[in-house]
């Protein structure tokens, strides 16, 4: 593992408009300032889509969070707001490849029942160790990654970076167990940091289970693609739960069931709303275990 400390860290919230847990832990944040003094690294609070925030919306033209790759950032074609505002977060926290940012913590909340789950991009040992750390320490903890080598998340302009999803709330709400998860999750990610940075980490466990994403599955649709069926209830609040071929998974509005065939998968978000706009049901992972160090 790399012995550089992590010297800049930013902590964003609102990358999504309509989630207000982590929006309202950087407002007390602003007003306490003292829940996160005496750290070893200097910690930027960044409200990423405050448009979209006072409009209480997932976005305005884009997600956001959909607008980070390097193509799309050089790509002056690209107009709308999310596109403009990808832009200015890449000037401000990064450039990404040269970010004067060493971390990224990118807050985020889902309409599913998932616990805090912690989303990585890499399986380095520095990140392998983050995510151990945090779930050695909490209960209902689960860590996912979505490799790609140019990712288009806010948060891959630092070089370290994690998403951290706290389940289940409501857009547009904010609910005191969620917004307590998440920041116990924030704090325990602050320990590690600082603990890192002074080379007092604690022995980290063996290997640590990944649900790794590969597929998405999408709604039933009708000849006019129009939604035609919903989640099975024998699914329903299932996250990270192991779905098996030959069982029910989408009821038909004509009262039909449509049943799984494929790859026994491991589920998440699913019917989440922010992703009705897409027909998505739910994410297909497969769990994999890394051994760390």
């Amino acid at each position: 593992m790399s012995s550089e400390m992590i010297e800049r860290v930013a902590l964003v919230g609102g990358t999504h408009g309509n989630e207000l847990t982590g929006i309202y832990l950087l407002n007390k944040y602003r007003q306490y300032p003292k829940l996160i003094e005496n750290n070893s690294f200097k910690l930027e609070l960044f409200e990423a889509n405050h448009k979209a925030f006072l409009v209480n919306r997932r976005y305005i033209d884009r997600d956001l969070n959909r607008s980070f790759k390097l193509a799309d950032l050089n790509d002056d074609s690209l107009f709308g707001h999310e596109n403009e505002l990808a832009k200015r977060i890449n000037q401000k926290l990064g450039p990404k490849g040269d970010s004067r940012t060493d971390m990224i913590i990118d807050l985020h909340t889902s309409t599913a029942p998932m616990g805090v789950n912690l989303v990585l991009t890499k399986t380095d040992t520095f990140h392998l160790m983050l995510a151990d750390y945090v779930q050695q320490r909490m209960e209902d903890v689960s860590v996912t990654l979505e490799a790609m080598p140019d990712h288009h998340f806010l948060m891959s302009v630092a070089p370290q970076h994690v998403l951290v999803e706290v389940g289940a709330t409501a857009q547009g709400q904010l609910r005191q167990d969620v917004f307590d998860k998440t920041e116990e999750t924030v704090q325990l990610i602050f320990k590690f940091l600082n603990q890192y940075n002074k080379h007092q980490l604690p022995q980290p466990s063996e290997s640590i289970d990944v649900f790794e994403y590969f597929d998405v599955m999408f709604l039933p649709t009708d000849i006019n693609g129009d939604i035609a069926g919903m989640i099975h209830h024998g699914i329903q609040d299932r996250d990270f739960s192991l779905l098996r071929t030959g069982e029910p998974m989408f009821t038909l509005l004509n009262g039909d069931e449509v049943i799984y065939d494929g790859e026994d998968c491991y589920m998440s978000f699913i019917n989440e709303a922010a992703y009705y706009d897409e027909k998505k049901a739910f994410a297909m992972s497969r769990k994999k275990v890394f051994h760390i160090g």
